[in-house]
């Protein structure tokens, strides 16, 4: 029995649920009122919330027992909307449409130079965003109820997760009585992190290598644009 199950624990018990449309509605409704649960990725188990709302964001990093100075990623739920929230050189939008048409929706979130639609507190104050698009069905159906992009950052406390993909035991032990919810829903067939492409001075550049390779990248850009090595 563990310190959760023990009839003398005074700690909250973590909500978990599977991914019905009538929980999918109250997640959907805990976030947009600020907030947060636990969803699945396309990789880890992962804090969602509102990306506008300031509290909600202090919150996850409150959570995670990380100090506030890493961005969270912006997902949003068809690959074009990318446009929404970027301000992309001209010479450049084929190249990013290359990638988000090849890889999204999946594992893989690209950073690109933010426009004002992004809040501060999202990214840090920094001048750009990672955003992704995932191709999990219950992430799929958590952002037809919210209407908008979500936050997500991994439900896991602070560098207590390294090199592993947080399933749900893990999110529940570490960050489950800390959420709102905890939606069950597994990953679909990744074995490692996202990758993550970052464009850099109108170059592009892998960040983090997971599942999709540099070659696969690389074979999306073709000659559109250059590929940095890391």
């Amino acid at each position: 029995m563990s310190i959760a199950d023990s009839p003398a624990s005074t700690a909250k018990q973590p909500n978990v649920v599977s991914p019905t449309h009538l929980n999918l509605r109250k997640a959907a409704g805990l976030i947009r009122n600020g907030g947060v649960v636990v969803a699945p990725s396309d990789t880890n188990l992962a804090l969602t919330l509102d990306p506008w709302n300031r509290a909600a964001v202090e919150r996850a990093f409150a959570i995670k027992r990380r100090p506030p100075t890493s961005p969270l990623t912006l997902f949003v739920r068809t690959p074009q909307e990318w446009r929404d929230y970027t301000v992309v050189p001209d010479s450049l939008v084929v190249p990013v449409e290359r990638l988000t048409e090849a890889f999204w929706p999946g594992p893989f979130n690209i950073i690109l130079p933010r426009n004002t639609r992004v809040p501060d507190h999202l990214v840090c104050g920094g001048p750009t965003v990672a955003i992704g698009c995932l191709s999990n069905p219950t992430m799929q159906s958590l952002l037809e109820h919210t209407g908008g992009p979500v936050a997500m950052t991994s439900a896991n406390l602070s560098g207590q997760a390294d090199g592993v993909l947080v399933d749900l035991d893990l999110a529940v032990a570490q960050i489950g009585d800390s959420v709102d919810m905890v939606i069950r829903g597994g990953s679909q067939g990744t074995t490692a992190s996202s990758t993550i492409v970052t464009l850099v001075d109108d170059r592009f550049r892998i960040q983090r290598a997971g599942d999709i390779t540099a070659d696969q990248v690389r074979a999306a850009l073709g000659d559109r644009a250059e590929l940095l090595a890391d």
